[in-house]
């Protein structure tokens, strides 16, 4: 890919993402990680964070919605009148490839690993939903802290419908615009071939804006995302786990800034003890774990929320 068109793309994607506003959010902000008691245990010991692969998510909409969007937006590109039938034939093939087919879904081989956060810290409905509604644990991490590591963006994640259909109108007729700049400046020794290389570099740019989008319906998790891109090299550090409906890909993420201990130390700030009948004992269990591997007297806070599964 000559290195014009790779700016041009590069530059493009940037401004997309300068419209989300996905990188503007205030760096001492404590962000909060909802998980089980195991996943906390696993966390503070092996001082990692878990990725997960996006097509992996809890809810499988989360990933299907940024395709869905763009598709819609490809389709009505197509058309327009005034297009050439090499281009035509490209945006069926880019249609083709976000469509979510049953037996090939799109999303499976994405390269993109994220671990969820959310800015309230106290939340029922992330108690019920990720920490298995009672007895789970939020871990508070400093936002600052989760900077810096390769391959890896922390976001805040756009629920706005409107400007999500906007943006994906802007990348569609941007994919017409730079295909056929790649036609004219022949990048390639036939349009075939052109095709081939433009549907890989730019549906690799396009991508990048997936994990910053969700549903309206999700706005109420006020989510923040640390979105990781898998590097071949880490091929061999994949994990996987056996879900209820699907066997699920995750990536273990060490601190950028990691100290040397027992486990290397994660930015934390707090942890909060979820709804449940022994709060108060559990928050003793958790000032000991914290203790062990090197935490000191980090605060250990109780949920306000009185619930209690039946």
């Amino acid at each position: 890919m000559h290195p014009e068109d790779t700016k041009e793309y590069t530059d493009f994607i940037g401004l997309q993402v300068e419209e989300l506003q996905s990188l503007k959010f205030d760096s001492n902000k404590i962000l909060w990680h909802y998980t089980a008691g195991d996943s906390l245990i696993n966390i503070i010991e092996s001082g990692v964070l878990f990725a997960t692969q996006v097509s992996c998510l809890n809810d499988s909409t989360e990933v299907r919605y940024s395709g869905g969007v763009l598709l819609n937006a490809i389709e009505r590109v197509h058309k327009k009148e005034g297009l050439n039938e090499v281009v035509r034939s490209f945006l069926d093939r880019m249609a083709a490839a976000l469509a979510d087919q049953p037996d090939a879904p799109s999303h499976a081989p994405s390269p993109y690993f994220v671990s969820c956060f959310s800015e309230k810290g106290d939340d029922l409905s992330q108690w019920r939903a990720y920490s298995g509604g009672e007895n789970g644990y939020a871990i508070g991490f400093r936002a600052s802290g989760l900077f810096g590591a390769p391959n890896s963006i922390v976001v805040r994640v756009n629920y706005d419908k409107e400007l999500h259909r906007k943006i994906a109108e802007q990348v569609a007729e941007a994919t017409v615009r730079f295909f056929e700049s790649g036609l004219e400046r022949n990048r390639a020794e036939s349009p075939e071939k052109w095709a081939d290389e433009f549907l890989v570099e730019w549906g690799h740019r396009v991508a990048n804006l997936g994990p910053l989008v969700k549903d309206e319906g999700f706005s109420g998790e006020k989510e923040y995302r640390l979105v990781h891109e898998l590097q071949f090299r880490e091929m061999g550090s994949v994990r996987f786990r056996q879900k209820k409906t699907l066997l699920s890909r995750y990536l273990p993420l060490s601190h950028p800034q990691a100290v040397a201990s027992r486990a290397p130390l994660l930015p934390i700030a707090e942890v909060k003890i979820g709804p449940s009948r022994h709060k108060e004992l559990s928050a003793v269990s958790v000032r000991t774990l914290l203790s062990q591997f090197g935490y000191g007297n980090l605060s250990v806070t109780l949920s306000e929320i009185p619930f209690q599964e039946p």
